[in-house]
């Protein structure tokens, strides 16, 4: 039985657009408009470069209009603000860099937020930005990048202990704890999704070993049967995986203004961020147009194999990404959630 299509929404947690009271009305529209998810993204250092290049939260015109330091709040503790202010929309975190975090604390952190949340935790987790997308966390924190996927993983088995054991212990390569008591255990049972981020022969790996949830980059066919195929030889056969899109969204009256509207940013992510696509490339895979360019591109995706979508709507004021919101949500999703007259 498929999966039922989820639509998810990028809050503004980064950028000049990002504050308390924006990131609080934006999640809580999101759960009077009946998305199924919102989401926050994971950097600690968040330099001025990335706030002009990498936009995922608002627009370049956003940026360029503003004079004011490159902000960018932290995940979990902004995951147990949405807690607190939510009461049945999902929260998830794409993607959580594990080679930052102690797996103890952090295991400790999200098994808090899911009882906070009453069980509404999406755990994404990743090995962190490469160099080339001028990501420095790795550099600032005195990490090494070589051995992110295999401390990723150690990581990993050591938080599942903490989540489902009473008298925890572990040893690992890179992380060990003596047998102690943790609590408290999450809500979801045996612990919180767990969606990876990535599609090498690594990232995939540690996909079929661990998650429940995957977000790919593309070709959703092919690396779905061949994720599924991992997962059997891991003893994980039959485990039926949410797969999920991180895209950009540009939803207006007519195509032209939705295009219009979008062009400067996805045009700045290929002079810093995304070294491998073009303009025109990250707009066809974008959701930008009117209702029914975004519907039928959606279609597509959901023919793919693609059941959740955790949107990033390009908007120049948080005004506009909520007109945005309820544009989507009147006229987009009914086709995909059962409400279509």
């Amino acid at each position: 039985m498929a999966k039922a299509t989820e639509f998810g929404v990028r809050l503004p947690v980064a950028g000049p657009l990002a504050n308390t009271e924006d990131i609080r009305r934006s999640a809580v529209r999101s759960e009077e408009l009946g998305f199924d998810a919102v989401w926050v993204h994971d950097f600690l250092a968040w330099t001025t470069f990335q706030d002009r290049h990498h936009v995922s939260c608002g627009s370049r015109e956003a940026v360029e209009a503003a004079d004011s330091p490159p902000v960018f709040f932290e995940s979990l503790t902004n995951m147990a603000f949405l807690a607190g202010i939510t009461n049945r929309i999902r929260i998830g975190v794409a993607v959580l860099c594990l080679p930052y975090r102690n797996p103890l604390v952090a295991a400790k952190q999200v098994a808090n937020i899911d009882v906070l949340s009453n069980g509404r935790v999406i755990f994404g987790i990743g090995t962190g930005a490469p160099k080339s997308t001028h990501n420095v966390d790795f550099e600032v924190l005195g990490i090494p990048r070589k051995t992110k996927y295999h401390v990723t993983r150690d990581y990993l088995r050591a938080m599942k202990t903490i989540w489902t054991e009473d008298f925890p212990s572990y040893e690992g390569e890179y992380f060990s704890f003596p047998e102690t008591e943790i609590w408290p255990k999450p809500v979801q049972k045996p612990y919180p999704p767990i969606w990876t981020g990535g599609h090498g022969p690594t990232a995939m790996d540690i996909t079929a070993e661990f998650s429940t949830g995957w977000i790919p980059p593309d070709e959703y066919p092919g690396r779905i049967s061949n994720l599924d195929r991992l997962a059997a030889e891991k003893g994980r056969g039959g485990t039926e995986f949410d797969i999920a899109t991180e895209v950009y969204v540009s939803l207006a009256e007519t195509r032209e203004e939705a295009i219009s509207s979008a062009q400067k940013t996805l045009g700045v992510l290929t002079e810093g961020f995304d070294h491998t696509a073009t303009q025109d490339a990250i707009a066809a895979a974008g959701l930008i147009g009117d209702a029914d360019d975004v519907g039928e591109k959606i279609g597509r995706y959901v023919e793919a194999g693609v059941n959740h979508y955790e949107m990033k709507f390009i908007y120049h004021t948080v005004d506009h990404l909520l007109e945005q919101l309820e544009h989507f949500a009147s006229a987009v999703a009914p086709a995909f959630n059962g409400q279509e007259a």
